[in-house]
């Protein structure tokens, strides 16, 4: 299978190495995101949410959607910039 992503954007084809959870989409490691899902918590007062067990992995397109950790994709481009 292959990227979804990398096939939109017409560069280089990349192997898929995973699916998102969310739209089911291939995905490469460089557009891959991680995460977990949440779930709203109502309680009078104190609107909140908890965090559903489990790691998420995401598309770009779907990770908005959903509270995103530190994805390898974020830690790649974080990588290139240089400190200023």
């Amino acid at each position: 299978m292959r990227c979804f992503d990398c096939a939109s954007e017409a560069t280089a084809m990349a192997d898929a190495v995973a699916v998102c959870s969310s739209c089911g989409a291939g995905i490469c490691l460089e557009h891959t995101l991680s995460g977990h899902q949440a779930e709203p918590v109502t309680s009078p007062g104190n609107p909140s949410t908890r965090r559903l067990p489990g790691r998420r992995l995401f598309c770009r397109a779907c990770a908005d959607g959903y509270v995103v950790d530190n994805g390898f994709a974020e830690r790649v481009d974080a990588a290139l910039v240089p400190a200023v």
